[in-house]
């Protein structure tokens, strides 16, 4: 693709680059998550991604020149590295009790290097097809990403689990179940349901 000739001719220094930025970021990233919490910089870090991939898409489109473009992949590995890369497994570890950790962390594991290799395999395809969009996709994952964090996300740090399943319950309270036992509070809603329906039936007899 002519739009990606002359952006890295070196590819030992470009790697170096990315490499260094990606180091002092996570420093960064160290420091920040305890001042301004993990919520906030899952923002910072979607946020500027997605207005990275923006200008990456403009620069290549001939809007901006090349060293831009540099610039933009640089700052979008910045943002990468101090929330999406670090910080969602800080989440995963103070979000759920101990005994289930291990079990969530493997899980998400697994989906990352899924999700990597998926990326890996159709990258040189969405470059051939999509041309100069095509870190439009990513763009839209990662608004996504945003609206989902600003919505959704509790803020963990601080939090124990318990903490925070009564933060998500008071969140979305507007969902009330009737007739809930409150000696089960594991009871899924279907089984509410059914109780329901059979008290319906034995009124009717």
């Amino acid at each position: 693709l002519e739009s990606y000739k002359g952006l890295a001719d070196n590819s030992l220094i470009s790697t170096a680059t990315i490499g260094a930025i990606n180091v002092i970021a996570t420093m960064f990233a160290v420091i920040l998550m305890d001042i301004y919490g993990r919520r906030t910089l899952i923002l910072w870090s979607s946020g500027g991604m997605f207005l990275s991939c923006v200008f990456i898409v403009l620069s290549l489109l001939g809007y901006f020149s090349n060293s831009i473009t540099l610039l933009a992949i640089n700052a979008y590995v910045f943002f990468f590295a101090i929330g999406l890369g670090p910080i969602p497994w800080l989440i995963i570890a103070e979000m759920f009790d101990a005994k289930y950790v291990p079990t969530a962390m493997s899980v998400a594991f697994q989906l990352n290097w899924a999700c990597n290799f998926a990326v890996g395999l159709a990258f040189p395809y969405m470059i051939k097809h999509l041309q100069e969009f095509s870190f439009g996709p990513f763009a839209v994952v990662l608004l996504l990403t945003f609206f989902f964090a600003m919505c959704y996300l509790p803020e963990t740090q601080g939090s124990t689990p318990e903490e925070l399943m009564e933060t998500l319950v008071k969140k979305n309270s507007s969902k009330v179940y009737h007739n809930l036992n409150k000696e089960e509070p594991y009871a899924s809603t279907m089984d509410i349901e059914w109780r329901m329906a059979m008290e319906q039936v034995k009124e009717e007899e």
